[in-house]
């Protein structure tokens, strides 16, 4: 009886579907950080150099995730207030509308020595903006060598973006690497060239002009026709020979507003 009875159970249990399930783990995925660009330059005769920009991707992962304090953020619109006033004898420049979209921020580059330019990207594309920011002179020329630093804006990498650039013999430059081209290139007695002095630029582009700045004193109009969206990055070591190993280039104060 007493096995009978338990086939018994047995056949029950087994009718309702009775079984035992192990519990299944849910997969997981982990984020994975999208490398950025690393970009070669072209050679270029009357540079005489191959020049070429690398993102810092650590400098932008710690911009991303700072957050303006409100004191920064009400110098940024005196600083807008500041280059307004500076600019109001341009004629069709109209900063009712300009936006802040990056900054300020102050950091710095290390040069390095492998013939690449170093640059800072905060990720941007704008056509239309207004950019400040004021470099630190690295170091002495007469005991180290030449430097240069600058904005690349509209930069699409990939050799594709107009380079703005300050050079230590006094002189600043503008050139269009997706042709190979410069601008505009000319001596400027506003800067500043001694180890440890500053320059500011402000640099203001709509549509196929930009207006250049240099130390809140107005230089002129320059042609930019490409009108493409792109990011606007602090850089040094643009030109060959203006590398120092380990160096670095400070800078302050870098703000960017978009403009319609």
């Amino acid at each position: 009886m007493k096995l009978l009875y338990a086939l018994l159970i047995c056949v029950l249990l087994a009718g309702c579907g009775i079984s035992a399930k192990q519990p299944t783990a849910t997969p997981t995925s982990t984020a994975t950080l999208t490398p950025q660009p690393n970009l070669t330059a072209t050679q270029r005769a009357n540079v005489a150099a191959t020049q070429a920009m690398r993102l810092n991707n650590s400098h932008a992962t710690l911009t991303q995730a700072a957050v303006p304090t409100i004191t920064a953020v009400a110098e940024a619109a005196n600083a807008l207030g500041e280059i307004s006033a500076a600019a109001s004898g341009i004629d069709g420049l109209d900063f009712s509308r300009a936006k802040l979209v990056f900054g300020p921020l102050t950091d710095s580059l290390v040069q390095k020595s492998d013939k690449y330019v170093e640059v800072f990207s905060p990720r941007l594309s704008l056509k239309n903006f207004v950019a400040r920011i004021t470099f630190i002179n690295p170091y002495d020329t007469a005991t180290v060598g030449n430097w240069d630093y600058g904005l690349f804006f509209r930069n699409k990498y990939n050799n594709d973006q107009y380079r703005l650039v300050i050079l230590s013999n006094q002189t600043w430059t503008l050139i269009d690497e997706k042709t190979n081209q410069y601008v505009n290139s000319n001596a400027s007695k506003d800067l500043t060239t001694k180890k440890g002095e500053e320059n500011t630029i402000w640099l203001i582009v709509v549509n196929e002009i930009a207006h250049l700045f240099i130390n809140g004193t107005y230089v002129q109009a320059l042609d930019v026709p490409r009108l493409t969206n792109g990011d606007i990055t602090p850089a040094t070591g643009v030109y060959y020979g203006n590398t120092k190993s380990m160096k670095t280039t400070e800078y302050r104060n870098f703000e960017v507003w978009s403009l319609p």
